[in-house]
C-alpha cells in the first residue's frame, strides 16, 4: 500500500497541531519531578550533537583544504585556543572542561530547582465566573471579610458560598449593561443556585449545582499556614501577601509563597507587645533591654516546627 505525500504532509500536520494543543492544556504540568532530568539529558543530547557536527565540519574543512592547496588563513581557533589545549595534559584539559560543564548545569539545576520549581507566581486560571476583584473590592470597597468570612476565625480564607453572592445579586442584576438583561455572568449564579431572576422568586426543587473555582493559592502539604493568627494577632493586611487585589480585574499570585519570602517577612516585622497582654513578659524584656520592638523572628518565628509541625 502506497501512501501519497500529501496523506503524509496532511498526517504530520495533523499530529504536530494534536501535540501543540495537548502542550497547551497541560502546560500548568509542565513544572514535574521528571522535568529537570529531562532537560539535563536534552542538554547531553545537544552537546552530542554540536559535537559531532563540530568534529564533521572539521573534517570537511581539512578535506577542502586538501583538494585546493592554496594557502588558507588559519582559524581563531588553531592561531590561539589550539597551542594552548595541546600544551594542555590531556587529563588535566578534560577534568578542568566537565569540572566547568557540571558547574554550569548545577548553577542552572539550582537556579531552576529555586525559581521554577512548586513557584506559581503570576499563576492566573480562568474561572467559571469572570469575578472582578476591581468591581467588588476596589469600585465598590467590599471589605475583603465580607466573602472571605472565616479568614479571622480560621487557618483559611474560605471561598462565599452563593448564598453570599445573592446577599447582592438578587437584586443587582447589571441590566444597564446589557439591554436589560441579566449579566451572563450573574445568570450563572442564578443557573447553579436555582433564582429565577424575572420573576424574583427560588425555584422549587431546583437541584442546586457548586461553583467549581479554580485554587490560586496553593501552599504544599508539608507547610502549616493560618490566616486568621496573620490577620487577627500579626494585623496583616490582605495585600502584603496577595497584592492590590482591589485593582485585579482577573487575580492571580502576587507572592512567590516560598519559604524564604515568609522568612524575610518574620526577620522584619514587628508584633504588637504593648497592646496584646499574650506578650506581656516579652514586653517587659523589650523595655529592660531598650529595644523599640521584636519581630516574629526573634519571639520563634524562625523555628522549624512553627510551619513544619
Amino acid at each position: 500500500m502506497h501512501t501519497s505525500k500529501k496523506q503524509i504532509v496532511f498526517t504530520s500536520i495533523f499530529l504536530t497541531t494534536s501535540t501543540l494543543s495537548y502542550s497547551t492544556n497541560n502546560m500548568s504540568s509542565f513544572y514535574s519531578e521528571s522535568t529537570f532530568i529531562a532537560l539535563i539529558i536534552l542538554s547531553v543530547v545537544l552537546v552530542a550533537i554540536t559535537a559531532l557536527l563540530f568534529g564533521i565540519k572539521k573534517h570537511l574543512t581539512s578535506l577542502n583544504n586538501e583538494k585546493n592547496s592554496e594557502d588558507v588563513e588559519p582559524s581563531f581557533y588553531v592561531r590561539k585556543i589550539k597551542p594552548i589545549l595541546q600544551s594542555w595534559n590531556p587529563t588535566i584539559a578534560t577534568l578542568v572542561i566537565a569540572t566547568g560543564v557540571l558547574l554550569f548545569l548545577g548553577a542552572f539545576g539550582y537556579k531552576f530547582g529555586m525559581e521554577e520549581v512548586g513557584v506559581q507566581q503570576g499563576y492566573a486560571p480562568t474561572q467559571p465566573i469572570n469575578f472582578s476583584h476591581k468591581i467588588h473590592a476596589g469600585q465598590y470597597e467590599m471589605d475583603c471579610k465580607y466573602c472571605h468570612s472565616t479568614v479571622e476565625k480560621s487557618k483559611s480564607a474560605s471561598i462565599p458560598s452563593l448564598n453570599t453572592c445573592m446577599n447582592c445579586h438578587k437584586y443587582v442584576k447589571a441590566e444597564e449593561k446589557y439591554n436589560g438583561k441579566t449579566s451572563p455572568e450573574i445568570q450563572k449564579i442564578y443557573d447553579a443556585i436555582g433564582f429565577d431572576g424575572e420573576n424574583m422568586e427560588y425555584i422549587e426543587g431546583y437541584e442546586q449545582k457548586p461553583i467549581e473555582w479554580v485554587r490560586i493559592h496553593n501552599l504544599p502539604d508539608l507547610a502549616y499556614f493560618n490566616h486568621s493568627q496573620h490577620v487577627v494577632v500579626g494585623k496583616v493586611e490582605c495585600q502584603t501577601c496577595h497584592g492590590p487585589v482591589e485593582e485585579m480585574e482577573k487575580v492571580y499570585q502576587y507572592s512567590t509563597l516560598q519559604m524564604n519570602w515568609c522568612i524575610d517577612c518574620h526577620r522584619e516585622r514587628s508584633i504588637d507587645t504593648e497592646n496584646n497582654d499574650y506578650y506581656e513578659e516579652a514586653h517587659k524584656n523589650m523595655l529592660a533591654e531598650g529595644k523599640d520592638y521584636i519581630t516574629v523572628a526573634e519571639n520563634g518565628g524562625l523555628e522549624c516546627s512553627k510551619c513544619h509541625y
